[in-house]
């Protein structure tokens, strides 16, 4: 199957929307990833993206695996036009200048480049949506399941959206946060299927958006398999590096020694650390003189 991972922001700080697509390719279907351009995607995705002939030369276990992937997975990023905000005339226009270039970025990915991706082939199966941004994102998508409906004669892709937030609460003033929460409230339940980050998000959209039922499921925030304790090595490595840069001073002591700057630091935090310490001892027991000299309210601390 084909999915569309689609985020209106930065790929590289959308980590919950990049371990969606990983899943995704994992589990064996084509992703297209879309969003802004910017940081870069973590490792697998960075791997599972690279031309065959420059994973092949991997030999870890890991590149082994993102190499699978490679002719899988596709990325699609945007750049829509920033526009300034220096004066009253630029912030009059910023939001028709912005929502029009979102249109433009949006409509172009997924109805012009969309189809010029290697696997473009294999029809679009689902399309998972971020949200926040709502607009234009969630209408665009919906509206693009739509016509592959009418292209392919009925076999829709399936939308669905991942709330991991309200759209209308990024907006500043309360008429925008107003018809902002009209659009998401009509767009919402158009949706196929939602993810909800909490229990209490899918709570509130159900009493609010009428979001509710199976197609509604609470799919938490987990730490992939890449995120661990860091080894003896690198740990090395780093307070290596760190005592070896080429601004690295030695600091005489009173007792004739010399310290590193991470020496420092780490005396710095355990006298602030008896600090807190010695203004919360105080702080305790002058709250408990207080108490005690007020008879029936006497209480051991």
């Amino acid at each position: 199957k084909h999915a569309v991972v689609m985020v209106l922001g930065d790929l590289g700080r959308s980590p919950r929307m990049q371990y969606h697509a990983l899943s995704l390719l994992e589990h064996g279907h084509y992703v297209t990833l879309i969003g802004y351009a910017g940081e870069d995607l973590i490792s697998p995705l960075q791997k599972a993206s690279a031309p065959l002939d420059s994973a092949s030369n991997n030999d870890d276990q890991s590149s082994k695996a993102s190499s699978s992937y490679q002719g899988n997975f596709h990325v699609l990023r945007m750049k829509p036009y920033q526009p300034p905000r220096t004066n009253i005339l630029h912030r009059l226009f910023y939001y028709p200048l912005r929502l029009a270039s979102l249109l433009f970025c949006v409509i172009h990915t997924l109805w012009v480049q969309l189809h010029q991706v290697p696997h473009t082939k294999t029809p679009v199966d689902v399309i998972l949506v971020q949200n926040p941004p709502s607009v234009p994102t969630l209408m665009l998508g919906y509206l693009f399941c739509l016509w592959q409906g009418i292209k392919t004669r009925g076999r829709r892709p399936r939308f669905v959206i991942d709330w991991h937030n309200l759209g209308f609460s990024m907006f500043e003033s309360s008429t925008q946060r107003t018809l902002a929460k009209f659009y998401e409230r009509i767009v919402g339940p158009l949706a196929d299927a939602h993810l909800c980050v909490t229990h209490a998000m899918e709570v509130w959209l159900g009493e609010n958006f009428d979001v509710h039922g199976k197609r509604v499921r609470v799919l938490y925030d987990k730490p992939p398999f890449m995120f661990g304790p860091t080894r003896v090595e690198e740990q090395h490595d780093l307070f290596s590096r760190l005592e070896l840069d080429k601004e690295e001073r030695h600091f005489g002591c009173n007792d004739g020694r010399s310290k590193t700057k991470i020496e420092f630091w780490l005396e710095e935090l355990r006298i602030r650390d008896e600090v807190d310490a010695g203004e919360l001892v105080e702080e305790t027991l002058l709250t408990q003189m207080i108490i005690n000299r007020n008879g029936e309210s006497k209480i051991s601390l």
